[in-house]
């Protein structure tokens, strides 16, 4: 898989992922994960997985708003699957 964001770049953006999702419900799927957070954070997570994907263009993101939570959908092929689980974490 082809992600052009490593060593200290990509230490940096997991790090303002864990710091978005933080309190988050999660859920695993069968391409990824869907995490449950506050509406508020919605700017702010739109714009993390915009610039994921400049580096990481076989991720996908699915944001949808529900009220009062944002539903984010994370999702990448199989060999994209570690890396997918360090930024996010995993359903526990």
């Amino acid at each position: 898989m082809a992600c052009s964001l490593s060593g200290d770049g990509l230490g940096g953006r997991t790090a303002q992922w864990q710091r978005l999702i933080d309190g988050t419900e999660r859920q695993e799927t069968d391409e990824g994960i869907r995490l449950t957070l506050p509406a508020d954070r919605a700017g702010a997570v739109a714009a993390l997985a915009a610039a994921e994907r400049r580096f990481c263009p076989s991720f996908g993101f699915r944001l949808h708003l529900d009220g009062p939570v944002l539903h984010l959908q994370a999702r990448a092929p199989s060999e994209g699957a570690a890396l997918l689980a360090e930024l996010f974490g995993s359903a526990v």
